[in-house]
């Protein structure tokens, strides 16, 4: 770490030097918008430092214009008198050793915005473009990819301006340009869509979308410091309904598996067409012959065994319709015998007499006369309803 920070202190001091060389001392500019004797150059990355200077470039103060700002001050106290550029180039490389450039915005990293105030004076004519080139010599040495962006009141919106003080906001044609150069989209890809200027918990933005090679972006712009205070991309398409992702299963990449249609226990994602067989013997494997589903399910079907009977020996006995009493798996089709004596031969009459007609006479007519007509007369003819 130690060898780290020596490298930056002897690549930025490299810069200084070439800093020294650009700036330079010439004399004060005499443009006409130039408010007073002093200026100030606005430092932003994260953190804001305000830069004072002299009409010789030489700088009179340094105020930090958030924390982390006000921390990078702290850690430099020797800047009195020192030249505009040496002292932008030792802020820049203290910001990079403090890790703030490490913090990248839309996985870039952070671009450096250089906002000259309006009315500050010019101690020469390149002063904004010898600054510009000093922030880039510092980071260079940092080994940084981070642009630099300058604003000066060429870049302030006119519509805001007044007869008392000059505009404090940047035009959008600025603030694109800061967007696009912290996207690294060059403008001729760009295409703006969208621009609106928002004041977002009090603080003026331009909220920038774009789109370019395929991609979106959107971007806000700190409309007073051209400071990107937010920004993201995706694709295009990311937006757009995929109606040919219907694939909503458990192996839900995006892409539908059309071959999938295996959702059963065994769900490898390879549809089984021959596999059928849900019964409990599920073994991947349909057995079309097994239709033995009884007590003796053993997965071979014995067509032959109709035999569900109590005897239910696997074997049917056509000729068994023994189902009495005295079932013993042969039928007795003499055996009608069901009454109380039941042993198995059919008692058809007693002694040959089947009882009905006593000593050879049914005893349905007593001595010759059936009882039912006396004195040989049935009584039918008079039905003895009439006197």
């Amino acid at each position: 770490m130690k060898r780290k920070k020596l490298f930056l202190t002897a690549a930025c001091s490299l810069a200084l030097a070439c800093a020294v060389l650009l700036s330079g001392c010439g004399a004060a500019s005499s443009a006409p918008n130039a408010l007073k004797d002093t200026g100030s150059l606005l430092l932003s990355v994260n953190p804001e430092i305000e830069i004072e200077y002299d009409k010789a470039g030489l700088v009179t103060a340094l105020s930090g214009q958030n924390e982390d700002g006000e921390k990078i001050v702290q850690d430099y106290p020797d800047y009195i008198g020192k030249d505009c550029g040496v002292v932008l180039s030792d802020l820049i490389c203290s910001i990079g050793e403090a890790g703030y450039f490490a913090q990248q915005i839309d996985g870039r990293e952070k671009n450096i915005v250089l906002q000259l105030e309006p009315g500050s004076v010019l101690p020469n004519d390149d002063f904004l473009a010898d600054m510009s080139a000093s922030a880039q010599q510092a980071v260079q040495s940092l080994q940084l990819s981070s642009g630099v962006v300058t604003v000066d009141e060429d870049d302030r919106d006119p519509a805001y301006a007044s007869a008392a003080a000059p505009s404090p906001y940047i035009t959008v044609e600025k603030a694109r340009e800061i967007a696009l150069a912290q996207a690294g989209v060059p403008q001729e890809q760009a295409v703006f869509e969208e621009r609106e200027f928002d004041h977002d918990d009090g603080r003026a933005v331009f909220e920038l979308e774009f789109t370019a090679g395929g991609v979106e972006y959107e971007y806000d712009v700190d409309a007073v410091t051209g400071k990107v205070l937010r920004a993201e991309h995706r694709s295009a398409q990311s937006g757009a309904t995929d109606y040919a992702d219907t694939d909503y299963g458990p192996d839900n990449d995006g892409v539908t598996d059309y071959a999938d249609t295996d959702y059963g226990p065994n769900n490898d994602g390879v549809t089984d067409y021959t596999d059928t067989d849900y019964g409990p013997n599920n073994d991947g494997v349909t057995d079309y012959a097994d239709t033995d589903y009884g007590p003796n399910n053993d997965g071979v079907t014995d067509y032959a065994d109709t035999d569900y009977g109590p005897n239910n020996d696997g074997v049917t006995d056509y000729a068994d319709t023994d189902y009495g009493p005295d079932n013993d798996g042969v039928t007795d089709y003499a055996d009608t015998d069901y009454g109380p004596d039941n042993d198995g031969v059919t008692d058809y009459g007693s002694g040959g007499d089947s009882g009905y007609d006593d000593a050879g006479d049914s005893g349905y007519d007593d001595a010759g006369d059936s009882g039912y007509d006396a004195g040989g007369d049935s009584g039918y003819g008079d039905s003895g309803y009439d006197d």
